[in-house]
């Protein structure tokens, strides 16, 4: 079977690690040239020097200005863009009564603006092309909530109904957009104050032990990247609008 982005460009946002490196990863194993952003510039241009088919840029999602140079620069050196992944994201780990706006506005800004900033940096082109996959992370904390991450679950039930819109409005360009819901899954954002939330005995009693997650395990990048390759590729060609929960079963127990 041949490579099933062969050829594809593709923009994936937070590449540096966890879910979004995975992403990268495989999406070069399956042929395509991936466009890495992210913060961490040293972990971004590691993986250049490993991978031929991947670019790093570095920038804060944050900056409309990098964002739309890069498009540009994209567009410039490979005369499209065929695939767009939405993943970086940041939380504050606070009760409801100790966040500020601020924090509230910069995990929005991070989180759902830069989406929408990149959707309309990068739709256009794929409307000329009349053809696009765009590739919304969001997270089971849109379906149910855990203390303190009031602001991440708003941003995230935001990703929920934009990319429903989204795909109504760009269907009759050819372009699918859909978004992934990962649940507990072994990245750096599962660490918090430097404790490994997947690894703690209460982890290990409420969600392993007595199967809160009915396959009694935490979820890995790799199985969230091989979603995102099905979305990403010719293969998903009658699905949009949707919400793919990928949990272990997490958001089906009671």
């Amino acid at each position: 079977m041949s490579p099933r982005l062969q050829g594809r460009i593709a923009i994936v946002t937070g590449a540096s690690q966890g879910i979004g490196a995975a992403i990268a990863r495989r999406f070069m194993a399956e042929g395509a040239h991936v466009i890495g952003m992210a913060l961490a510039g040293e972990a971004l241009r590691q993986m250049a020097q490993t991978y031929c088919a991947f670019t790093p840029y570095e920038l804060d999602l944050q900056d409309h200005v990098a964002l739309t140079d890069c498009v540009e620069q994209v567009r410039q050196q490979h005369g499209r863009i065929d695939i767009l992944i939405n993943n970086a994201g940041f939380q504050y780990t606070l009760p409801f009564l100790d966040t500020t706006l601020e924090q509230w506005q910069h995990t929005h800004r991070v989180n759902i603006e830069a989406q929408f900033v990149l959707c309309k940096l990068v739709a256009p082109h794929m409307v000329e092309q009349q053809y696009g996959r765009i590739v919304n992370i969001s997270s089971t904390q849109s379906i149910a909530a855990e203390p303190a991450v009031s602001a991440y679950a708003a941003t995230k039930g935001g990703i929920n109904a934009f990319t429903r819109a989204l795909a109504v409005d760009l269907a009759e360009y050819g372009i699918l957009v859909n978004a992934l819901a990962p649940g507990a899954i072994a990245t750096p954002m599962a660490i918090i104050d430097g404790v490994d939330t997947l690894k703690t005995e209460a982890f290990e009693e409420w969600y392993v032990r007595q199967r809160k997650i009915p396959l009694a395990r935490p979820g890995q990048p790799e199985e969230i990247a091989s979603a995102a390759l099905f979305l990403a590729s010719e293969e998903c060609s009658y699905m949009t609008g949707q919400v793919l929960v990928i949990d272990g079963g997490l958001t089906i127990t009671f």
